[in-house]
């Protein structure tokens, strides 16, 4: 295998001066060396030699007895702790000069020494010599600062302070080659582990990867040929090839920069990361997108924004959260256009726009990682979407529900992926009911989807929770039996409300469109929500009412309002985080004479309003008030009212916040009417009392953290009672 000698550049020249020339050249002949070190009684000359390592020093004695220690100090008794330890019994000088040895010294550092014979060394027979080299360390130093050298700060910082047997190797006498990632390569590696700089020095086999890229031995540029082997540091050999462009590559890495040279190797500067075989993928998602046989599933997973999951490194970077490790059980291509044949899907598009699909693809993810050899037989896993899912082991192979494990133990930094020959199975809902079936159709105009999910319910029953995870527009099936209670509910992390819905029947009539003129009232834009919706219903005897709950920001927390028809407890509305402005809810009323709207507003109740409409659109409630938490209303006429709000109405005093932390304020109390407060814990005694006059505060923090029973009276008529948490 060729190696080249590379030119030695010493930080130091050594410069011997002798004393005895004529005496060093009649030794020439038996102490030949690179450098002479005379000695006489009480000194030697020179005291300070520098020399490079691999050199040779001859110790001449031409006056008294002397030996060479270079093992303990004689001043101190403790080791010099030289590099290489030397000595050189003693001898009686001449005239004509001694030869007492030759020493060569390969290790760079210093070395110590003096004649340990009598006083001599206290009398001042001390050396020191300084086997000194410009190394492969002292060129990546030389680096730092320099705007003219290759930019590979962060290689050459981990290579020194995170990698002892690197810095060893870059510091000492053997012989090396190192292929140098430059900084661009180290961000391109960071983006693609999704981790910073520093967060790269913590992943587990890093020390590994860094020797990796040291080779044994000293190859220029010129000596470097396609297909050649290279043994490293790991002991793992990188191969040499021919790049696209004609220049070489190592490990599939082009090589941008050559032939930084120093006394023990040669740099060459590549732009990118090689790895040993050993090493994991960087993340479960990159083996993912590295896979000719799995294009469909990396669409899927980009589509339904499950890329940001599948490069998180929670263990390594432990600075912020992150889910994962995980196991990805991925199907194939060829498994995906099976599953969507074979469940009656026009093609793997239509399988994709299926309301079920993102339930299905996130079967395929489990949030903890898991080698072939940890998958039991029956075991249960809880998929990345809550569902159930079971692994068998049998003669036949590893099984999860009933798809094969083709290739196993795929890792990367943050778990495994196991190929598998199909898609898991799933039980695609029946979406007929005694109605027919119902869809949901979702929009988003932006483009980008939804930031949050429909809660759809059907008698209180949640039957499925759709989105857009990407793209404009999806659609939702579902089943509805006759005389059946919709209620659509819109929920996310963050405040606001994407785009629209509609609402349609089986027989393709829109039943609620939430952009229609009759569902919006500015300013409150488009509703993120809708209840009460009726499947195939009679009408009934009183009639329909509509039902508006504003928010000024992102919804009504767990407020609702319920609506008693008589003392019937016709339907309550809200009761969910809605991330909009505006929720609707449809009430059908049988007796409508005497209909009580009652309120708990939640927690930011002064930032809540509502308005109620009947059949012809009419505002017979409305409680649309800034900064004021909305009352109660009772006693509405609706099958009997023509106009705006009945005067028969009265309002119910309330308690706003409920919860509280010790202060609230009392509303729905006429300013010339005076009312009394009496608490009582759950056992029934009585804790607290107070009287006032009109809307007013009231202040409990007397009370202890719990909850209670508060009556409210109103000229003298007790009017409200509720339940009361003190926080």
């Amino acid at each position: 295998m060729p190696k080249s000698q590379v030119n030695m550049r010493p930080t130091f020249r050594a410069l011997v001066t002798s004393i005895f020339v004529a005496t060093s050249s009649l030794l020439c002949g038996q102490c030949e060396a690179d450098h002479t070190i005379v000695m006489a009684d009480y000194y030697f000359a020179p005291a300070e030699l520098t020399i490079l390592p691999g050199e040779t020093v001859a110790f001449v004695n031409v006056q008294g007895t002397h030996d060479i220690n270079g093992i303990t100090n004689t001043l101190t008794g403790a080791s010099w702790n030289n590099p290489a330890e030397f000595y050189l019994e003693q001898t009686e000088g001449t005239e004509e000069g001694t030869c007492m040895g030759v020493v060569t010294f390969d290790i760079p550092g210093v070395y110590n020494f003096d004649s340990s014979i009598g006083f001599q060394a206290q009398l001042g027979m001390v050396g020191t010599i300084t086997v000194d080299a410009f190394t492969l360390l002292d060129l990546m130093f030389s680096w730092n600062g320099d705007e003219t050298a290759p930019g590979a700060w962060q290689s050459t910082y981990a290579m020194q302070y995170y990698c002892p047997a690197c810095e060893a190797a870059l510091s000492g006498v053997g012989a090396y080659t190192v292929f140098l990632p430059n900084d661009a390569a180290i961000d391109e590696l960071g983006d693609l582990m999704n981790l910073n700089q520093f967060d790269m020095l913590a992943i587990p086999d890093f020390q590994d990867i860094l020797q990796y890229h040291i080779i044994e031995g000293i190859y220029l540029a010129e000596d470097l040929a396609p297909g050649m082997a290279l043994p490293t540091l790991l002991g793992e050999d990188a191969m040499v090839g021919e790049g696209s462009g004609g220049g070489l590559t190592i490990d599939g890495v082009n090589i941008v920069e050559t032939n930084y040279t120093a006394f023990n190797g040669v740099v060459h500067i590549i732009d990118y990361g090689m790895a040993p075989s050993s090493s994991p993928e960087a993340t479960v998602y990159q083996i993912v997108v590295d896979s000719p046989d799995h294009t469909l599933f990396e669409q899927e997973i980009n589509a339904n924004l499950l890329n940001d999951d599948l490069i998180g490194q929670p263990v390594i970077n432990d600075n912020e959260y992150a889910p994962g490790h995980f196991t990805v059980f991925a199907p194939t291509d060829a498994a995906i256009f099976a599953f969507a044949e074979e469940n009656g899907f026009d093609d793997v598009n239509d399988l994709f726009d299926s309301p079920y699909w993102d339930e299905i693809l996130r079967r395929h993810i489990v949030e903890i990682p898991l080698t072939s050899d940890q998958l039991d037989n029956n075991g249960l896993l809880v998929s990345y979407g809550g569902d159930a899912i079971y692994t068998f082991v049998n003669d036949d192979g590893i099984f999860v529900e009933n798809a094969q494990l083709t290739t196993l133990d795929l890792e990367a930094y943050n778990g495994v992926v196991h190929v598998i020959n199909e898609v898991i199975d799933f039980n695609f809902p029946n979406p007929v009911g005694t109605c027919g079936t119902w869809t949901l159709n979702m929009y988003a105009p932006g483009g980008e989807g939804w930031s949050g999910f429909m809660q759809v319910l059907v008698d209180n029953v949640l039957v499925g929770t759709p989105s857009i995870f990407d793209g404009t527009s999806n659609s939702f099936a579902f089943a509805v039996n006759e005389g059946s209670t919709v209620d659509m509910n819109y929920v996310s992390e963050y405040a606001g409300w994407p785009g629209n819905f509609e609402v349609v029947d089986a027989e393709g009539a829109v039943i609620f469109d939430s952009d229609s003129p009759s569902s919006t009232t500015p300013p409150f834009q488009s509703p993120s929500g809708v209840f009460g919706l009726k499947a195939c219903a009679s009408p009934s005897a009183c009639g329909q009412i509509k039902v508006n709950l504003y928010s000024a920001f992102d919804g009504w927390d767990f407020g609702t309002i319920a609506v008693y028809d008589g003392i019937v407890l016709a339907d309550v509305i809200g009761g969910y985080w809605f991330n909009g402005q505006h929720l609707i809810g449809y009430v059908d009323l049988e007796e409508g004479s005497e209909v009580d709207f009652v309120v708990n507003a939640g927690y930011f109740s002064t930032e809540h309003n509502y308005t109620v409409e009947d059949a012809e659109g009419n505002i017979i409630v409305d409680q649309i008030q800034n900064n004021v938490s909305p009352s109660s209303v009772l006693d509405v006429m609706v099958c009997d009212a023509t106009s705006l709000v009945s005067e028969t109405q009265r309002t119910l005093p309330m308690l706003h916040p409920n919860p509280t932390n010790g202060s609230l304020t009392l509303s729905g109390v006429p300013l010339d009417e005076t009312w009394s407060l009496a608490v009582q814990d759950v056992q029934g005694r009585p804790v607290y009392s107070t009287t006032g006059l009109g809307q007013g505060r009231i202040h409990l923090e007397s009370l202890a953290s719990g909850m209670y029973l508060a009556t409210i009276s109103v000229s003298g008529q007790a009017l409200q009672t509720m339940r009361l948490v003190v926080e």
